[in-house]
């Protein structure tokens, strides 16, 4: 059944989804009610929250195919792009929103099957839009002060408060970052052998023992200060949880495998 979509100013749209803790006939009812909404609105996306329904649910349209993605979580990503982006929530109004360029999603399907997903380009940035719904959060969350203040005068009743949203971009990530760098940097370091003398050599198998040293600080930092910073957003520490996780469990795998290179290759 056609729902009617949540516009400008029903605050609706600034709720926390839960999780669906249930596979069954209600569920499928409401993709059914989400897909003939697309269908009559001419959506290529849309999250559940948008007709009302406070459950983590986004139905991604490809070709003719609609898909369900429910409990969605992003796990990865990398690069930013730049991109003018309008809002099915407040209409009229279009902004440049940096979004990342690919992403990695878990999810489940409608029969509670986990799965996993890599988007990139416009799907990347699409699926990002609906995923932002589902943690209370709109564009408008993603702009600079200035251009936020500019909405907010355009709006006619100004924007919508903010219900405490769960944000998308954490400085944790920092961290991260400057692991991912360093375990780069170590990985490259595997080719010395062909072209230095064994001194050199030497020197530089001193120098990734540091590294590997840095790395694992930069991780556990990582791990602590993310702790720290998701209990900061107390409606969406569960959720961060698993992204926490993932994100160790990605970074210490990375690590043993520049590790072992560096132990069994590298060392003179």
């Amino acid at each position: 059944m056609i729902q009617p979509l949540i516009k400008y100013p029903d605050p609706t749209v600034r709720l926390i989804s839960a999780n669906v803790r249930f596979f069954n006939d209600e569920l499928e009812q409401w993709i059914t009610d989400i897909v003939d909404t697309m269908k009559s609105n001419d959506l290529e996306a849309l999250s559940a929250i948008l007709i009302g329904i406070q459950y983590n649910i986004i139905v991604l349209k490809e070709a003719d195919i609609y898909t369900p993605y429910i409990n969605s979580r992003m796990i990865k990503h990398s690069g930013m792009v730049t991109a003018t982006e309008r809002s099915i929530y407040y209409e009229g109004i279009s902004v440049d929103v940096d979004r990342y360029e690919t992403m990695t999603v878990i999810y489940e399907d409608i029969h509670g099957e986990s799965h996993h997903r890599n988007f990139s380009g416009d799907l990347a940035r699409t699926f990002q839009q609906q995923l932002d719904y589902c943690f209370g959060s709109t564009f408008v969350d993603r702009v600079d002060k200035e251009m936020k203040q500019r909405i907010n005068d355009y709006l006619e009743y100004g924007l919508v408060a903010d219900g405490g949203s769960c944000p998308t971009i954490f400085y944790r990530d920092r961290f991260k970052l400057g692991a991912k760098y360093l375990i780069s940097g170590v990985a490259l370091s595997s080719l010395v052998p062909f072209f230095v003398s064994e001194k050199v050599r030497e020197w530089v198998y001193r120098i990734d023992l540091a590294v590997l040293a840095a790395i694992v600080a930069l991780i556990v930092i990582y791990f602590f200060y993310a702790q720290y910073e998701s209990r900061l957003y107390k409606q969406c520490t569960s959720c961060q949880t698993g992204n926490i996780i993932g994100t160790v469990a990605i970074l210490a795998f990375q690590l043993a495998i520049v590790a072992s290179a560096v132990f069994f290759w590298i060392k003179p």
